[in-house]
């Protein structure tokens, strides 16, 4: 626990005012079992956008997944195109989304043709093309699965089974709503 104060006392001197503001002692914990101490309090500084591995995100127009990794990473923003090989994530997509699955946490815009699914968190406008398309917010489009779910539907859906929290609830072959 000495070492640690003293390195933080050591950093708190030979930083500026506004750089040291951001510590805050014993704001975590780290397991220092090599010194034989058990676990100390350390302090840790704030990295991305409240990300624990310290990147950020930012626009790229294509963006790659594969498995459950997104290239650059799943805090950026596609505006372009996308390529799935599994189902990893994207803050937003506005373009081409194709591959196996897709999930957009924020907002969709475009067209997605996935064989497995779309997963959008908020709204989606535009096209969605698989087994399974599921829009937690608003569709402002068409989605055109086996399955289809959404929050609230401003334009058409087609497939066995159609949800949406606005209109009718379920309607099997085409369900429209505004």
């Amino acid at each position: 626990m000495k070492r640690i104060n003293a390195l933080f006392a050591v950093a708190l001197s030979m930083s500026s005012a506004a750089f040291a503001a951001r510590f805050e002692a014993g704001s975590g914990i780290a397991n220092d079992f090599a010194a034989g101490d058990g676990a100390n309090n350390v302090t840790f500084i704030e990295r991305g956008n409240g990300n624990a591995y310290g990147w950020r995100g930012w626009n790229t127009v294509f963006g790659f997944t594969i498995l459950p990794w997104s290239l650059p990473n799943e805090e950026s923003n596609v505006l372009g195109a996308r390529l799935n090989l599994g189902w990893g994530g994207y803050a937003t997509t506005y373009g081409l989304d194709a591959g196996v699955f897709s999930v957009t946490a924020h907002d969709f815009g475009g067209i997605a043709a996935n064989v497995f699914g779309n997963a959008v968190g908020e709204k989606m406008g535009g096209i969605q093309i698989g087994a399974v398309n599921v829009v937690g917010g608003s569709v402002y489009g068409l989605q055109v699965a086996f399955v289809n779910f959404a929050g609230d539907l401003h334009g058409v859906q087609i497939g066995a089974l159609n949800f949406n929290g606005s209109g009718i609830a379920c309607l099997p072959v085409i369900n429209v709503g505004f």
